[in-house]
């Protein structure tokens, strides 16, 4: 266990070391500012938080030394909280320092989160963007927590995370490290089943729709608790607080900051696309009626992009917290295998996924929109294909692509999403392949989705 977590890697051409081996430490430094210091813990999964008026430099070595003791003479004259977590990972539970907050004595509540930088790389195509310095790795049958240990010490790599229901180890590398070139080496590693980078994915841009029917939501009333467990999972930018949506959303969580409340929206796009999921804002300008619950994830950060292993942690949330329908109103060209497990996963475990096709109409495919587990969804305008929406093979249905002002795939997939979940409430024993057929078979044999098919759907 305690090769589980290493980190070792070079800045500037000066030896720097840094390791971080569950409960021992490694560190040769000089005159390194803590807070430049600190940032190695944060980048190795560790929360910090630092007053901002503790100013100081490190000097000093220490190899293969307790954790806590390294810190107390790193930290002094500071005062300094650790936490430590047991958590289940695929090939066993592990034992990692996950938080460190440092403040002047007595100051205890002046602490702030150290920024942890994103970055971001792009392949030299321009083809691939990805979590730098950072893999995904999967192992086969039959392989133990020593296969890990080995892979770890070969990389010189750090276990940042891991989703246990998925198998999944989110790895950090050693600076300088060629993502691309190490992943064609582990292709012939016969204990690795699969191993990917951690793909980039960004929110697209909502287009400009018409302006919303005034006065129509006040028909609209929050959903009752007849049956709790069915809610529209929501995983987006996030949710900003709003009593009258607050009064449909059934849990909230930041997978982007696990732990923290879920109270912002950068982007704004989660708010709408949770509004519309919740049936508070409608393609007709009409929303009446009982909404539906909805289960607010942030995955995407607050530039509006998220990496696939916060993606799959936060469809992990989604299957674990609602029986109901899963909205992604996102996508990509870059496929992944690992994001199209972690679907095959969700709609194992009974959920229908819908998924935005894209905002262009280019005809190729989007991820994960076009992965056989997931319902492709693209927008309509009036009673045919809206201009902007992509199209082809992987749309499954066309649905109303406006509302609440915006316009787009993205909004389709969220009103879709409604109406399967309030069908799902209304038929209870309904299976996920009831629910999608008689959708379908509301739309016809065109799959557009009219406002009087969706009548007869018996959903509004």
């Amino acid at each position: 266990m305690l090769a589980l977590w290493t980190l070792a890697f070079f800045v500037q051409a000066e030896l720097y070391e840094f390791r971080l081996d569950q409960d021992r430490l490694w560190l040769v430094v000089e005159n390194e500012p803590l807070t430049s210091l600190l940032e190695n813990f944060a980048q190795a999964g560790v929360r910090v938080e630092i007053d901002p008026m503790v100013r100081q430099l490190v000097s000093g070595t220490w190899r293969s030394r307790d954790v806590e003791k390294a810190l107390k003479a790193i930290l002094s004259p500071n005062s300094y909280l650790l936490d430590w977590r047991r958590e289940p990972g695929p090939l066993g539970a592990m034992t990692r320092l996950t938080g460190i907050r440092v403040f002047r004595e007595g100051q205890r509540g002046t602490v702030k989160p150290l920024r942890n930088i994103r970055r971001i790389e792009t392949s030299l195509d321009g083809t691939l963007r990805f979590m730098a310095h950072e893999i995904l790795v999967s192992f086969g049958p039959g392989a133990s927590i020593d296969d890990l240990r080995a892979l770890l010490a070969r990389l010189g790599g750090t276990v940042i995370a891991a989703n246990a229901d998925l198998g999944i180890y989110r790895i950090l590398l050693p600076e300088g490290a060629n993502v691309l070139a190490l992943l064609k080496e582990l292709e012939r590693d016969p204990t690795i089943a699969l191993s990917e980078p951690n793909y980039i994915y960004d929110l697209p841009e909502l287009l400009p729709g018409e302006a919303p029917a005034s006065g129509g939501s006040t028909q609209w009333t929050p959903p009752s608790g007849d049956d709790g467990t069915v809610a529209v999972s929501v995983l987006d930018s996030g949710l900003l607080p709003s009593d009258r949506l607050n009064a449909a959303v059934l849990s909230a969580f930041d997978a982007t900051n696990p732990g923290a409340p879920l109270t912002s929206d950068a982007v704004g796009h989660g708010t709408q696309m949770a509004q519309l999921a919740a049936g508070l804002v409608d393609p007709y300008g009409s929303a009446v009626g009982e909404g539906v619950p909805v289960v607010a994830i942030k995955a995407f950060a607050d530039d509006g992009s998220a990496d696939s292993f916060t993606l799959m942690n936060a469809m992990t949330y989604a299957v674990q917290s609602s029986d109901g329908p899963i909205s992604l109103s996102w996508g990509s060209e870059t496929p992944s295998a690992f994001l199209e497990a972690a679907m095959d996963y969700a709609a194992s475990e009974g959920a229908i996924i819908f998924a935005a096709v894209g905002n262009e109409n280019t005809g190729k495919p989007m991820y994960p929109a076009a992965y056989s587990s997931v319902i492709g969804v693209a927008a309509s305008d009036g009673d045919r294909y809206a201009d902007y929406s992509n199209r082809g093979d992987f749309v499954d249905i066309i649905a109303p692509g406006s509302a609440g002002g915006s316009q787009g795939t993205s909004v389709a997939t969220a009103y879709v999403s409604h109406i399967a979940a309030k069908y799902q409430r209304i038929h209870p024993e309904a299976s996920p392949a009831d629910i999608v057929n008689a959708l379908k078979e509301a739309a016809g044999d065109d799959g557009l989705l009219t406002q009087d098919e969706a009548a007869r759907f018996n959903i509004r």
